[in-house]
């Protein structure tokens, strides 16, 4: 994150045009201009972000997102908090963490970019760093893969995390389903699958006073 944030601000201190006086305009003091701000809320700050990895829908299934970013304004520490998808590892290859990287990159863009959805100023930002595609789901242009694996995952090795598979949504099975067996003598209750029951011919014993349990339905 450190590494590639100093890329944003290599383009946002890149030269953007010139004025009639012969000024130079950077992106960044273009980017003020048009959509208004302060220079800072356009810039990359590593001391901002927090960075995790973890599930990105509800529960142990497979989620639309493959990262995440919560503002500052919401998280309420004062911190942008980005939250990479358990669901992309990089332990296979460098492929694969360059890949981690691309869309680190994609979410450290939206911490320059505050409201502005997939547009304006994020849209002007991804592109100048080299990212294409649909903006809202960026790919790294060869460019940017190739600088990517030279300066930092050639640097700092693969990303250290397996990917972890998760089951689609509707997909997960049923499972097994315990059926309730209760002695009405002394109330002692077991749970069994029907598999045990159908073989004991629904005559379940208490293990306790070894009365012939009541099945639930």
């Amino acid at each position: 994150m450190h590494i590639m944030g100093e890329w944003i601000n290599e383009f946002n201190a890149s030269t953007f045009g010139w004025t009639a006086a012969g000024k130079e305009v950077t992106q960044l003091k273009h980017m003020v201009n048009r959509w208004g701000g302060k220079p800072s809320d356009y810039k990359f700050n590593a001391k901002k972000i927090k960075v995790s990895c973890s599930l990105q829908g509800s529960g142990l299934q497979k989620a639309g997102s493959l990262a995440h970013i919560h503002y500052a304004h919401a998280t309420g520490n004062n911190y942008h908090e980005i939250r990479m998808s358990v669901e992309m590892g990089g332990r296979k290859s460098k492929a694969d963490s360059s890949r981690v990287a691309d869309v680190l990159l994609h979410e450290m863009v939206h911490s320059c970019a505050v409201f502005h959805g997939h547009k304006r100023a994020f849209k002007h930002i991804a592109q100048g760093v080299g990212m294409t595609g649909k903006m809202t789901s960026t790919v790294a242009t060869p460019e940017l893969e190739a600088r990517i694996k030279s300066e930092v995952i050639d640097v700092l090795g693969k990303y250290p995390h397996k990917k972890v598979q998760l089951i689609p949504r509707g997909q997960r099975g049923k499972g097994s389903r315990s059926i309730k067996c209760e002695c009405t003598e002394c109330g002692c209750i077991i749970r069994l699958t029907r598999k045990w029951i159908e073989t004991a011919d629904y005559e379940v014993n208490c293990p306790v006073c070894l009365n012939i349990m009541e099945v639930s339905a």
